[in-house]
């Protein structure tokens, strides 16, 4: 028997692709279009498409997961976060955005292969970037068929499946316009519907003794350090330097830059992601310790927000925000899936394979590489091979080390083709044996393993460049900004 909460998500996602459907009418079969949609994309619907990128299955599940267990301290590291990103967005992002239209870039590939005038960096980069990747689309694909499967009882395998479909179809037809107008709309509902859940229990319930009955329950759980002394101040400031470098340098955010109408555009998108992700944090968090005093012993403790809405509003409001959940699931994995097959058909297909390739051959082929790509996430994820916060936290930090070439290299001249190509193997490299513990974890001396990472890949890459000779004055200069200079 078909539930109501099934009937609403059901629903939703209809609506989500007929957004596709109808971007569609607008999309042209060209890789400027299809890639960044003809860098067409204003202030509103950028931020919150960066928005809708960067939260993804960690804000509805993640979040409160660690907040019922390790306390409110999870909101600190994403809210130093997330000004360190708006930060990025409104330096980094701008200069790119200005460079992109400037030079006709259109993938983070082709900005490292033409700023260190090297296919090989290029190369590297797409290859190395493309290890986190598709660990990230798994690790969304693993996270909402786990979700559909405990809370809304679709099976896993044909959970992981009907995402995977409804993301290809639409990014088929609609392109990077359909996958930005769809991750406007998920934004808004996630911020409406925890808006109005935390609205909900603050108005109408007694949230005061709810939190005294958290606290009774868990000590130390609305304490800084949490009840497990986790979030120390060390721990916090390198978390967040990690996942600052990462979340901005995402390459799917990278190609967000090029797409911008123009660089004032990315300047106050910056500035209105913060507006948006930042409170819903807070939500996240606040539902998350809160849980503890409605749901002491939930049966699956990653799942504490979905389970609290679904114990105190009605069947309709959960079908929402499972259907916002897993949206945000797939506005991510959607974008990663889009960047990755435009870089492969752009910065391999057409520089290697066929540099004659049409415009519309080059889409052509991009529609074909993605169904390879989430094909191959599909069978990673049905695999299970790591836990989803462990997958999505790896391939964060794994984007931080791949970011030196790009930060540095759009305002430090003296970089090179060799400390680029240098940075994408250390950095990464050592990241990922941290990760599989091959290097013990004890090295990092307290710190996150993702904030070492990013350590050496940048000491290397500024190492290295001082070394070796730096490209012709005239590609250095056509790709990079002075870091003061507001003119774009």
């Amino acid at each position: 028997m078909v539930t109501t909460a099934q009937l609403v998500f059901g629903a939703y996602l209809l609506g989500v692709l007929l957004v596709g459907v109808y971007a569609s009418r607008f999309t042209e079969h060209t890789p400027t279009d299809f890639y960044i949609a003809n860098r067409s994309v204003g202030t509103v619907v950028l931020a919150l498409t960066l928005a809708a990128t960067v939260l993804s299955a960690f804000t509805v599940f993640g979040i409160g997961a660690d907040a019922s267990t390790v306390g409110l301290g999870t909101f600190s590291f994403l809210a130093i976060a997330a000004v360190f990103y708006t930060l990025f967005f409104s330096t980094v992002g701008v200069a790119l955005a200005g460079i992109g239209r400037d030079r006709g870039i259109l993938t983070p590939s082709e900005y490292i292969r033409e700023r260190y005038d090297s296919r090989l960096a290029g190369t590297l980069y797409l290859g190395v970037t493309g290890v986190f990747m598709i660990a990230l689309i798994a690790g969304q694909l693993i996270g909402g068929g786990v979700a559909l499967e405990v809370l809304l009882d679709i099976p896993f395998r044909p959970a992981v499946l009907l995402m995977a479909v409804f993301m290809l179809v639409y990014i088929h037809i609609a392109g990077y316009r359909g996958v930005v107008w769809s991750d406007a709309i998920q934004s808004t509902v996630l911020f409406g519907v925890l808006a109005a859940v935390v609205g909900y229990v603050v108005l109408s319930l007694d949230s005061t003794a709810i939190a005294t009955d958290a606290a009774a329950e868990t000590e130390g759980l609305f304490d800084i350090v949490g009840p497990a002394d986790v979030w120390s101040p060390l721990y916090v400031i390198t978390i967040a330097i990690a996942f600052a470098f990462g979340v901005p340098g995402y390459p799917h955010n990278i190609q967000r830059y090029f797409s911008a109408a123009d660089p004032d555009v990315m300047r106050k998108s910056g500035f209105l992601f913060a507006a948006v992700a930042i409170p819903i944090y807070l939500f996240g968090a606040l539902l998350g310790v809160w849980s503890v005093g409605i749901i002491p012993e939930p049966e699956n403790v990653d799942y504490v927000i979905p389970l609290v809405v679904q114990e105190l509003l009605s069947p309709v409001v959960f079908g929402v925000v499972m259907a916002g959940a897993v949206a945000a699931i797939m506005s991510t994995a959607d974008s990663v899936a889009l960047t990755m097959s435009s870089m492969l058909s752009r910065d391999i297909y057409r520089e290697f394979v066929d540099p004659e390739a049409s415009e519309r051959r080059q889409v052509r082929v991009t529609q074909a590489l993605l169904v390879a790509l989430v094909t191959l996430a599909v069978g990673l994820a049905l695999v299970q091979p790591a836990g989803i916060f462990d997958l999505v936290a790896f391939a964060v930090v794994g984007f931080a080390t791949t970011s030196a070439p790009v930060f540095l290299g759009v305002y430090w001249g003296r970089g090179t083709a060799v400390g680029a190509t240098a940075s994408l193997v250390a950095g990464p490299g050592l990241t990922i044996l941290l990760f599989l513990e091959v290097i013990p974890g004890s090295v990092t001396m307290g710190t996150h393993y993702g904030f070492v990472g990013v350590l050496v890949a940048y000491s290397v890459f500024v190492a290295v460049s001082l070394a070796t000779s730096t490209p012709a004055d005239d590609t250095v200069a056509g790709h990079s900004r002075r870091f003061w200079n507001r003119a774009d």
